[in-house]
Parts: C-alpha cells; sequence; structure tokens
C-alpha cells in the first residue's frame, strides 16, 4: 500500500469511525429518552426521505468519482465533471421536492408526521453540497474528514443538552441534520475558496452525458433500496411506530458496522480504477487482497454479533421495550458480512471491470425477492420477519455476483 493510499485509508477510516462512534453514543441516549415509539416515527422519517436522497445522488458518488479518476490532471475538464454533477443533483433535488410535496399531500400517515418530513427532507439539500465524489477522485480524503468530524461531535454535544425528554424527537431529528448540513456547506465553501474548479456552464448534452453514465449504479440503487430502506417504510405502514423503533435499533448497529467497514470500498475504488488501466491482473490482485481484508474483518464482527448480542441490547438500550431487539440483531448478525463482499464485489470489481450492466439486474432480482416476501413476512413476524428477509436477500445477491464473475472467468478468491 503506497503512502497516498495509506493516508487516504487513514483519514476515510477517521471519517467512518466518527459516523460509527458517534451514532452508537447517541443510539442509547435516544432510545431511551425518546422511547420506541418516537423513536420510530424518526426512524421512518428517515428512511422515506432516503428515497429521494437516492433520487438525487443518482449514482454520482461512483459514476463521477472514476470521471475524476480520469480527468484529474486537466483542470478544465475536471471543472466541466464537477459542475455537470453538481447542477444535474440540484435538477434531481428540485424533482425530488415536487415529488416529496405530492406525497406529502395525498397520504393520511405522511400528513400526521408532517414536521419530521420536512427536517428529513433537508438531507437532501445536504447530497447536493457534499461532494464526496469529488475528493474520492482527487484522493484527497483530508479536506473532507476535518468538516465531517467536528459537525458530528457538536450533533452529539447538542444531542444531550438539548433532548431531555420523549416530546424532544422532532429536536432531535432536526440537530442531526443540521450536522449534516454543516459538513456539506463546509465542504463546498472549501472547493470554491481553494480554487480547486473553476466556473463552468454545463449544457444539455453535459447534464445528459452525466446522467447517461450514473443511470446503471442508480437504477442498482434503487434496486438496493428495495431490500433495505423499503422494509423500515413498508414496516411503518403495516405496523406501528414501536415496532419500528424496535428493528430500528437493532438496524442501526447493523448500518453502523457497514459504515464503518465500507471505508475499505470508499478508499479503494479510485485506485482499483487506476490499476485497472494499467493490468487488469494487477487490479483484481488488489481487488482480491481488499476483499479477503473485509470478509474476514466483517465474518468475525458478525460471530461476535450473534454471541453478545444480548450484551450489546441491554448495554446500548437497557429498558424493556427493546427485549425483542436480541432475536432481530441475532438474525442480522451477519448482514455486514453479506453486504460489505458485496459492496467491494459489486463497485469495486464488477464496475470496474466493464460489467456494471449485470449489477442492475442482480440487484433488481435482490430488491424483487424482497419485495415479494416482504409484505407477508410482516404481517406474520413483524420486526423480525423484516430482518429474515433482509438476510437472505443479501445472501441471494452474493451468490449472483459471485455466478457472473464465475461466468466471465475473473477469478474472485479470499486466498
Amino acid at each position: 500500500m503506497d503512502n497516498v493510499l495509506k493516508k487516504n485509508f487513514s483519514y476515510l477510516f477517521l471519517l467512518q469511525n466518527v459516523n460509527y462512534i458517534i451514532p452508537l453514543l447517541l443510539l442509547p441516549y435516544l432510545t431511551r429518552t425518546l422511547g420506541a415509539d418516537n423513536f420510530g416515527k424518526i426512524a421512518f422519517a428517515q428512511a422515506f426521505v432516503t428515497y429521494f436522497i437516492l433520487l438525487t445522488d443518482f449514482g454520482f458518488n461512483t459514476s463521477s468519482t472514476q470521471e475524476i479518476v480520469r480527468v484529474r490532471e486537466d483542470k478544465i475538464a475536471l471543472s466541466r465533471v464537477f459542475w455537470s454533477t453538481t447542477i444535474t443533483k440540484l435538477l434531481f433535488a428540485f424533482i425530488s421536492l415536487l415529488i416529496f410535496l405530492t406525497l406529502l399531500l395525498a397520504i393520511p400517515k405522511l400528513q400526521q408526521m408532517y414536521l419530521l418530513l420536512i427536517i428529513a427532507f433537508t438531507g437532501v439539500l445536504s447530497t447536493v453540497l457534499f461532494p464526496l465524489w469529488l475528493f474520492q477522485g482527487l484522493e484527497k480524503m483530508s479536506h473532507i474528514t476535518w468538516f465531517n468530524v467536528i459537525p458530528r461531535i457538536l450533533v452529539l454535544v447538542s444531542t444531550f443538552i438539548f433532548v431531555k425528554q420523549e416530546s424532544d424527537y422532532t429536536l432531535a431529528l432536526a440537530i442531526q441534520t443540521a450536522g449534516t448540513f454543516l459538513s456539506a456547506l463546509a465542504c463546498t465553501i472549501l472547493i470554491l475558496s481553494q480554487k480547486t474548479i473553476k466556473f463552468y456552464s454545463p449544457g444539455f448534452i453535459d447534464i445528459q452525458r452525466t446522467i447517461v453514465e450514473g443511470w446503471h449504479i442508480f437504477a442498482s440503487g434503487v434496486a438496493t433500496n428495495l431490500y433495505t430502506t423499503t422494509n423500515t417504510v413498508v414496516l411503518g405502514f403495516l405496523s406501528n411506530d414501536s415496532a419500528v423503533g424496535i428493528f430500528s435499533a437493532s438496524e442501526k448497529i447493523i448500518r453502523a458496522i457497514i459504515s464503518l467497514f465500507s471505508s475499505v470500498s470508499q478508499v479503494t475504488f479510485p485506485r482499483i480504477n487506476t490499476y485497472y488501466h494499467e493490468s487488469k491482473e494487477r487490479a483484481l490482485h488488489f481487488g482480491n487482497k481488499v476483499l479477503k481484508v473485509a470478509a474476514f474483518s466483517t465474518f468475525v464482527t458478525g460471530i461476535l454479533l450473534l454471541v453478545f448480542a444480548p450484551l450489546i441490547v441491554r448495554v446500548l438500550f437497557g429498558i424493556s421495550q427493546y427485549a425483542e431487539t436480541i432475536v432481530i440483531l441475532r438474525i442480522s448478525s451477519f448482514i455486514p458480512f453479506f453486504s460489505i463482499c458485496n459492496g467491494i464485489l459489486a463497485v469495486n470489481l464488477l464496475i470496474t471491470f466493464g460489467f456494471k450492466r449485470y449489477l442492475v439486474k442482480i440487484v433488481g432480482a435482490g430488491g424483487i425477492f424482497s419485495l415479494l416476501l416482504i409484505v407477508p413476512a410482516v404481517l406474520m413476524y413483524q420486526a423480525k420477519g423484516v430482518a429474515v428477509v433482509a438476510t437472505l436477500t443479501e445472501i441471494l445477491i452474493t451468490i449472483m455476483l459471485l455466478y457472473v464473475f464465475k461466468k466471465h472467468h475473473i477469478k474472485v478468491t479470499l486466498k
């Protein structure tokens, strides 16, 4: 691992650790202070707004990163990619707003929690302003680390100071979204102040090309949300806020672990693209090394979650409302293993090797599989059913990804 890769991994690992530790510090405080019902309301609002964040991102965190890697030595081309991506994201944010307001006015359940949903929707604007893809492509992760760490620490402190009772759940969500917005705004100011980017006015062709490049990633992201975010949303519509809170308590632990380990995939994605242009064999060798480290780490984590789930739930949540979370956490214990391995196989290898057309089919099949099972699973087993469906879907996607690599004689190995 060369010095640039080490440095970027260190910064991103620090960032991911903060993203991992702070939610885990907030989680027991919020679940105890707000109770399962109000914690479930926040989880539902965040899950619902994720669809609009996905539309606004439109796969650019992957496709635009690839473009930045290709043109990063050319400031004019770099500026074209930056402004084309940013304006396109702004366009999709506006479309998201129109759809969001329409649904808010049309669906009674959403009207009942309109203030929470509006607060959560500010995350869409943060998505427009936060150019993670630019810094990943430039391999300058240090630039965004501190702009994320400091606001998240402020979120932690502010939550402890101001959120004191169950009725403060709206304030709790507002503090979280404010922290994300401050991070995004600070990164945008940094880019403009350092004059890394020159102004460029993208035309229709630029925007069209940006959309086309990100389409496959966006489609796979939509399909992915059919078996991740949709689970929480369906549970919220078919069950109650308490069930959502119980499930989300477990899911936030799982997602925090996935966020921690996803730094491996994120920081190595630009590098594996660079290696691919030099030698496919070198890129594959590097990708297999990344996969081996991630698989071993997440598998051990899964065993620890399975064994120590009662202790983890007792320490983090403590109150009897979350007793069912133990079973849900055990069912979900190996989701980080399959999810991280799937991410490396799909993004770092499948996309890099030019097989992104398979990505939509594979993740789409996983999404359909999940949709077929999720409603009966919720009706029969509530939150436990959601955890079972999520785990089975991740396993199915792993099998399909490995089949594609075998079909094209690409040797993926953990040895």
